[in-house]
């Protein structure tokens, strides 16, 4: 019995090797875990036919990686820069697929699969083709539409247009900067005013930011003008505050011109969709150029680490090594109850601080010092 128990072992472990050897692997287990989140495509819906129904899944799947690809290629890069098309072996540059769902007839295969995409290979890739790109994720950022209408300002409202255009919007959007939707019970809609969302109050913004547990807020604001010549305009603009309800930057403003108010009221969802749609794309494109990878820029900062045990110590040093932009770890000294290492990374320091808060950790600033923390 023992025999075979190990014979089966054996098999089983044979098996896993030979996937190891291809790099690549179908799998759908739920345990899996794409380690580079930047590099993970998931939900990409994909159908094929054939009176085989296996080349039918075949099909559908290798349609899906396409389409994963260049979804990922949107993500990380600036999108005026990619091609229509790319001669690659898309083969080499997927550590693994994940079958979410699934569902067939007689010549049909109709599924929903997730892409692990591995790091190395796309990097190479976008070096190969000159391409510019980001793998930052943002510190969550609040999404707070506000429309003045004709009763006076409408926010957190279900029903309201401009609310509900951007709630399906981001329920299906893909991108390096983490939106939230603000979202509030009645005591706290009763407890602010659109006046002053619009005028910037620091404490009602830092309130919003709070409720929504992110770091920075964007309001996102449509409202009738009354421009030059008498022209009845429908302004649409995106201002981003800080934590603390300071206002950083005017991420969008745009105009868009009536024969009359009446018309202005009537509000056009494709229109207003196509709006939205550019406001993200300029944000998320100004994200990525500020957070390029770059090799030419190295950056260094003295770091210390906290440790219980000498299990936190290699912990740590491992986490650090494993971050992408990572370049140099020096090790200053050890003593007693904490650690000291100089970290040469690709980058600027917000950089680095984003990269370390995807993975869990942050820096916290101490004087001139930093402290790496777990959040």
């Amino acid at each position: 019995m023992i025999f075979e128990f190990n014979l089966k072992l054996f098999f089983v472990k044979l098996i896993f090797l030979f996937l190891f050897i291809f790099q690549f692997e179908v799998i759908a287990s739920s345990k899996l875990d794409c380690k580079e989140k930047a590099f993970y495509v998931n939900n990409v819906i994909s159908d094929a036919e054939h009176q085989d129904l296996t080349k039918a899944k075949s099909k559908a799947e290798e349609k899906g990686r396409l389409i994963a690809f260049n979804q990922l290629l949107n993500r990380l890069s600036l999108r005026k820069q990619i091609k229509d098309s790319y001669k690659i072996d898309l083969n080499k540059m997927i550590n693994f697929i994940k079958i979410n769902n699934e569902a067939n007839s007689t010549n049909r295969f109709l599924g929903s699969f997730d892409f692990c995409f591995n790091r190395d290979e796309v990097v190479k890739f976008f070096k190969k083709e000159n391409l510019n790109f980001a793998e930052v994720f943002s510190l969550p950022i609040s999404i707070f539409p506000i429309y003045e209408g004709p009763s006076g300002y409408v926010f957190l409202d279900e029903k309201d247009t401009w609310y509900e255009l951007w709630k399906n919007f981001l329920n299906t959007n893909d991108s390096l900067l983490k939106f939230k939707l603000s979202t509030g019970n009645l005591s706290l809609k009763r407890s602010i005013k659109g006046k002053e969302i619009i005028s910037s109050n620091k404490n009602v913004l830092k309130k919003i930011i709070k409720n929504d547990s992110t770091k920075r807020i964007l309001v996102v604001i449509l409202e009738p003008k009354l421009g030059r010549f008498g022209k009845y305009q429908l302004k649409i603009s995106g201002k981003l505050y800080n934590e603390t309800g300071e206002f950083d930057q005017t991420i969008f403003s745009k105009s868009r011109n009536y024969e009359n108010f009446k018309s202005i009221t009537i509000l056009n969802k494709d229109l207003l969709l196509k709006d939205i749609r550019e406001l993200v794309y300029v944000f998320e494109e100004s994200w990525k150029k500020n957070n390029f990878f770059n090799e030419g820029l190295i950056t260094f900062v003295d770091v210390y680490i906290p440790i219980q045990r000498m299990q936190d110590w290699s912990n740590s040093l491992l986490l650090l090594n494993n971050l992408p932009y990572m370049k140099k770890i020096n090790i200053i000294g050890l003593r007693g109850d904490v650690g000291k290492v100089s970290l040469g990374f690709q980058g600027t320091n917000n950089t680095f601080f984003n990269i370390l808060n995807e993975k869990g950790y942050k820096l916290k600033q101490v004087n001139d010092e930093f402290i790496l923390i777990k959040k």
